[in-house]
């Protein structure tokens, strides 16, 4: 088990930075596009219902995007590496995340979302792919075990660390935990570009 725990390290330390950006949004998108974008903060008002409205029109939009994408992704793994692949798409996933505090259109929203997209595309599939090669046949379910923990612990960090940096570091202001989001996306992608590509032990 740590010698399998040692083999995912690598991967478990990009999982952590990527999927802690992904909670930023999934948790913070409401409030964040209903007060910035729709300017309002009152759950009662019709532009607060507009706003919930749009953040589920923003999230279908990003994960049909990615759906669509995903077919191109075995295309492309075969012409370049899955590691650079991978990471490319954390840093634009970043750039979506970012581009969140400097929107003020909410069809400017869409920008944001598509970059998003393509992150997530990459991010529900390709971490898996790179397990499937990875992993030696015999030890293959307990490679997937293991490294659906990558998504757990940043579950349970996010639960707590978010909350606790936009309460006493962000003085309430959901926009900064999303801006957190993107910067830690970024981290994700960058230390992707230093994995080493590895073979099956």
């Amino acid at each position: 088990m740590i010698k399998i725990i040692k083999h995912l390290l690598p991967l478990f330390i990009v999982q952590f930075f990527t999927w802690l950006a992904l909670f930023s949004l999934w948790i913070y998108a409401t409030p964040v596009i209903t007060k910035y974008i729709f300017n309002s903060t009152d759950s009662e008002s019709k532009a607060f219902e507009s706003g919930t409205t749009w953040v589920g029109i923003c999230f279908a939009f990003y994960s049909t995007l990615a759906a669509i994408m995903a077919f191109a992704i075995p295309r492309l793994t075969k012409q370049y590496s899955k590691y650079k692949i991978h990471a490319t798409a954390l840093l634009i996933g970043s750039i979506g995340l970012v581009l969140i505090y400097f929107i003020k259109n909410q069809y400017l929203l869409f920008i944001s979302f598509a970059f998003i997209g393509i992150g997530w595309s990459s991010i529900s599939n390709i971490p898996y792919s790179i397990i499937s090669d990875i992993a030696p046949e015999p030890k293959m379910t307990t490679y997937f075990t293991v490294f659906n923990f990558s998504v757990v612990i940043p579950q349970i960090t996010a639960a707590f660390l978010l909350s606790y940096l936009t309460r006493n570091y962000f003085a309430g202001e959901t926009i900064y935990t999303i801006l957190a989001g993107g910067i830690s996306m970024f981290f994700a992608g960058c230390i992707m570009f230093f994995v080493k590509e590895k073979a099956a032990e």
